[in-house]
């Protein structure tokens, strides 16, 4: 039978039809090069993440023309609209337009203090601005009634308007951080028969809040972590895979990843969005005291009596051991006297008659324990707080704070008796060896200059990290304190403008009768919780 033309031709059409559809010619490459540091890896980012940080809503530019601009336009966009937004903030701070000040070194100190922290790194200088004396009766306001034993933990939520403490009684409480008002308190359960779902049944030893203030997450002596909800003050999960009391919690920034240390010895890395636990670190010989993190997936943690400070790169699988156990002798004194006389901290604090006697006074009790050659040795490490992505600070029991660097394993530089010496009791107890005040807090405001210590000696100090090329620290400040100050927290309060500089600070301090860890000494003090808002002055401005 012969076949139809027509359909025959059809077919045959209707093929190469599907043939050339299906065809694509592959793109051809542009002539132009891709400019350098262009690439998705980059520290400034893509467009997306710039559009999504500095984009503001304009009237002149229509939805047609953001559409035909190129990747190049709208960088160059998106940097004027950032530009403008801060030179609007200091305009406004400083009352009067400079354009060529602004210009040449407003926005570029700003431009290079914002690119400094995206890549992990301290920019913003801020220490100066609480140089000022403190007048404690005008700043503090303390949180009573909250707990019955001495609190051992606090911290404070991203957007400063709740904390969150707790102590050895058991208890979980919430305050209203503006009127000091005892908002809500999770009760501690009876260590018979506990109810592990309605809260702790012994000591809890810390709290932390995640970056989007959601979730509060506690952990204590009962080797458990109890996750609750910011929102409506609700129980939401319970772990209970650590074998040993729970001793350091840490949210990474801008996750709701929770690092959690303990005395068993070991990290534990926990996904609080899906409830879940992710996975477990180990290298301390000896138990975990506290533990920090900031942007990056990696944390750091202190291991006591190991007298290691121990970096995770939890992405990579690995750890960088860090050794401490430094020696206050003689020689290390005398290097620290020269170091004191020829510091910049006297052009900062010039107007602080507090800060220049407690100087004065440091430097006496240096020259009298090393005319009696005393050593004091690092023992153990209790506390550590991150400076930024590659720098952080430790404290232990010599009094000795040690400033670290990921580039080096040993301290890059270390300030003796921080907190000075304990009194001696009477002139014939000579035999009784002089010990100096351990370090029994830290804390930081990350990618600053400014981070602050805490011990038994009545008052919380204030350091400034150097400008110049040496490493190192200074004192700024001082917070008269009585009492164990056994946990320290602070966050800045950010204004209407986030773009703005000058931002006012609030320190939470728990201080109680008795140490965190143990009943071994016991000091005449109320266990309260005490915050301190300290404005932000500018050094011309101190009065």
């Amino acid at each position: 039978m012969p076949k139809d033309r027509f359909l025959a031709q059809g077919v045959t059409h209707t093929t190469k039809r599907q043939r050339g559809a299906n065809t694509r010619k592959a793109p051809k490459k542009s002539s132009l090069k891709k400019p350098q540091g262009s690439d998705s890896d980059s520290d400034v980012g893509d467009v997306s993440d710039l559009e999504h940080q500095y984009e503001t809503d304009s009237a002149a530019a229509s939805s047609e023309d953001e559409f035909l601009e190129t990747p190049a336009e709208k960088r160059l966009r998106l940097a004027k609209d950032y530009i403008n937004r801060i030179k609007e903030s200091t305009e406004a701070e400083s009352g009067e337009y400079d354009a060529e000040q602004i210009d040449r070194d407003l926005v570029a100190e700003r431009l290079i203090s914002d690119a400094q922290e995206r890549s992990g790194k301290w920019s913003r200088r801020i220490a100066a601005h609480f140089a000022y004396p403190i007048e404690e009766s005008r700043v503090t306001r303390v949180l009573r009634d909250g707990h019955r034993l001495p609190p051992t933990c606090v911290a404070i939520t991203p957007d400063a308007k709740f904390v969150y403490s707790g102590g050895k009684d058991g208890s979980l409480v919430k305050w209203d951080r503006v009127s000091g008002r005892k908002l809500h308190q999770f009760r501690a359960q009876r260590k018979k028969r506990p109810n592990h779902d309605l809260g702790h049944c012994d000591e809890i030893l810390a709290v932390a809040v995640s970056s989007d203030g959601k979730y509060v997450a506690s952990g204590g002596r009962d080797r458990r972590i109890h996750i609750w909800s910011v929102s409506d003050d609700r129980h939401l999960t319970v772990f209970h895979q650590h074998k040993d009391a729970v001793t350091g919690l840490v949210f990474r920034r801008n996750t709701n990843h929770l690092y959690s240390c303990s005395l068993d010895r070991m990290v534990k890395v926990w996904n609080i969005d899906e409830l879940g636990y992710m996975d477990t670190l180990f290298g301390h010989q000896d138990g975990i005291m506290s533990i920090d993190a900031l942007q990056r997936e990696q944390a750091v943690s202190v291991g006591s009596r190991d007298k290691t400070v121990r970096l995770w790169k939890i992405a990579d699988d690995a750890q960088l051991v860090f050794r401490g156990g430094s020696a206050t002798d003689q020689h290390r004194i005398t290097k620290a006297l020269t170091a004191a006389d020829t510091s910049e901290v006297a052009k900062v604090c010039a107007q602080n008659p507090r800060v220049k006697s407690a100087i004065s006074e440091y430097q006496d009790m240096l020259r009298a324990v090393a005319s009696a050659d005393n050593e004091f040795c690092e023992q153990c490490i209790d506390c550590i707080a991150m400076i930024d992505e590659e720098t952080y600070v430790t404290g232990g029991d010599s009094g000795a704070l040690s400033l670290w660097s990921i580039q080096k394993k040993k301290p890059v530089f270390i300030h003796h008796l921080s907190h000075g010496l304990h009194p001696s009791v009477s002139d014939t107890e000579a035999d009784i060896p002089v010990r100096p005040f351990w370090i029994t807090a830290l804390c930081s405001i990350p990618f600053t200059d400014l981070f602050m210590s805490a011990s038994s000696d009545g008052s919380i100090c204030l350091w400034r990290m150097r400008s110049g090329k040496a490493p190192g620290f200074d004192l700024v400040n001082q917070i008269q304190i009585n009492g164990f100050v056994n946990a320290l927290d602070a966050r800045e309060l950010v204004p209407g403008d986030s773009m703005s500089i000058k931002r006012d600070l609030v320190v939470a301090a728990a201080v109680g009768q008795e140490p965190r860890m143990g009943r071994w000494s016991k000091m005449s003090a109320k266990n309260v919780v005490k915050l301190f808002t300290l404005a932000s002055k500018p050094l011309g401005s101190h009065k």
